[in-house]
């Protein structure tokens, strides 16, 4: 299972210390990608740095992933346009629920080169996907939280919609990464794997341990221990 840190933030001091802890990783915790949540103040009642921030900052190596929580995604994909030249952007990841077209975001985003992805909100049932957009969909992001801010605790609901998008990508588009972000802890590792659950995107559980390191050992642990037993 991969482990996919993220960083939400308009602190762009803050960015860029995180992102340098990032970098200072040992090869060992194989952390080479990194997804920038970004908040426009609508979606939900925070605000994050924007794709015109992002050549701020010293990415190194990463490949960069977008999540964009915002009230029309593909405005934000535009914004990612006017930089890309400067940022090697990877995937981009657009929350549904103030989506005007899933599949005009989609074909905007195939037409940068990069890969497209589609994120449901907590409670947004897995019948808001339209079936045709995934057929060209890399990524499908669950909310493990109600998106918009780090720190909450994972609800228990999200496994239910775990389990109906791995039936909804077995059956339209077995190549689709299933992510799930927000909340994730150690404990919910074991039951997001049975579920079929190719990574996690985390944190809080970064930012808020001891450090980097200690948080990221939490979570490989008992990624080691379901090796073990697989």
């Amino acid at each position: 299972m991969k482990i996919i840190p993220s960083i939400l933030s308009d602190d762009q001091q803050l960015v860029a210390k995180q992102l340098e802890l990032l970098k200072q990783l040992d090869e060992e915790y194989e952390v080479d990608r990194v997804q920038v949540d970004m908040i426009d103040g609508q979606f939900a009642d925070n605000v994050t740095i924007s794709p015109l921030d992002m050549p701020n900052f010293d990415w190194g190596e990463f490949e960069v992933d977008l999540h964009l929580m915002t009230h029309e995604p593909l405005d934000y994909v535009y914004e990612a346009k006017e930089v890309s030249e400067m940022i090697a952007f990877q995937t981009v990841i657009g929350q549904v629920e103030k989506m005007s077209s899933q599949e005009d975001f989609i074909q905007e985003i195939k037409k940068q080169h990069w890969k497209p992805g589609l994120s449901l909100d907590l409670y947004t049932p897995i019948s808001e996907l339209s079936v045709e957009a995934l057929e060209d969909v890399r990524v499908l992001q669950i909310m493990g939280i109600q998106a918009g801010f780090q720190g909450q605790k994972f609800v228990d609901h999200t496994y239910e919609t775990i389990k109906a998008a791995r039936t909804l990508i077995n059956e339209v588009n077995p190549t689709i990464e299933l992510l799930v972000d927000g909340g994730v802890k150690a404990e919910q590792l074991p039951r997001l794997a049975e579920l079929g659950v190719d990574g996690v995107v985390v944190g809080s559980i970064l930012w808020k341990s001891e450090s980097v390191e200690t948080g990221l050992d939490s979570l490989y642990e008992v990624i080691a221990d379901l090796v073990d037993e697989a």
